[in-house]
């Protein structure tokens, strides 16, 4: 068994993969520093944009900058590199030829209290036509234990698509009792910075509040099999055809969508004004991390 075959093997069992120093400290280098100028310009700024994602510090009231929004649309090195060499190897060996980005974010998780992520499925959030869909992880920081790492609950994509709604509204969370139990379950997620990840849109994961001295920036991107089509009614709707096109990782666009019968839920009722995962979870009663 080749290298790549056991790589394809573990996601496949595990729902996830993580590829140590798979990118270079100089271009993690580069990243920090595009990050802090974009962070920079964001002083002054008290309330969310279409780049920038404020949250209120449950604590002081304050507004605390907690992600960047579509970074592969603000700056180049973004949208190059999702198109690295060795991140679209792996793309292929894990969803097919063809293969499409939709979209991107740079979660902060600044030092001394960056927001906690609820468990949850990103398959909650924008079904397909298959799920043949991911998200590509890239650590601009090294991720340890204290700072708020990735947790995964491992195999938890083969199973069922959990509800992600309270009080009438999709909330972007799973219910108490299962996150406490995944919680108790879960591979945590370490890693020096430049080490990449790819977890399966079904899987299960989340992530603590950072309460450490040291920042934990991680860079995402939502990523799909070419014939895996938005379905109506989910937050992953395209502009257009040329839109769609313009996403092309690898291969070509397919015109005829590929169904498999996966379990979806659709994210509905939409909160109302709710711009972000980090709104959305403080709706209801599905919260188990504070922050």
């Amino acid at each position: 068994m080749t290298p790549y075959d056991k790589l394809k093997a573990t996601y496949d069992d595990r729902g996830y993969i993580v590829c140590g120093n798979l990118l270079s400290l100089d271009l993690i280098v580069e990243l920090r520093a595009i990050i802090e100028a974009l962070v920079k310009r964001a002083e002054g700024v008290k309330e969310s944009t279409d780049t920038y994602e404020f949250i209120e510090n449950t604590k002081t009231g304050t507004p605390r900058l907690e992600r960047i929004n579509s970074p592969h649309t603000i700056h180049s090195v973004f949208n190059q590199l999702i198109r690295k060499e060795e991140i679209v190897d792996i793309l292929r060996l894990l969803l097919g030829p063809d293969v499409r980005l939709h979209g991107s974010k740079l979660n902060l998780k600044s030092n001394g209290g960056g927001s906690a992520i609820e468990w949850h499925q990103d398959w909650a959030f924008y079904p397909h036509t298959n799920d043949d869909v991911l998200a590509v992880g890239i650590m601009i920081d090294d991720m340890t234990p204290d700072n708020g790492p990735l947790m995964f609950v491992p195999g938890s994509h083969k199973g069922p698509v959990y509800d992600h709604s309270s009080d009438g509204f999709f909330c972007g969370a799973i219910q108490p009792e299962i996150s406490k139990e995944a919680t108790e379950h879960a591979d945590v997620l370490t890693g020096s910075a430049g080490s990449v990840s790819f977890h399966h849109c079904r899987v299960l994961h989340g992530s603590k509040m950072n309460q450490s001295a040291d920042p934990r920036r991680f860079l995402l991107y939502e990523i799909m099999a070419a014939d895996a089509w938005p379905l109506a009614g989910c937050h992953s709707l395209y502009d257009s055809w040329e839109g769609m096109n313009e996403r092309l990782i690898c291969g070509t666009q397919s015109m005829t969508p590929r169904l498999r019968q996966v379990p979806v839920r659709l994210p509905q009722p939409i909160l109302p004004n709710a711009t972000s995962i980090f709104y959305q979870q403080r709706h209801g009663n599905n919260r188990i991390f504070t922050d």
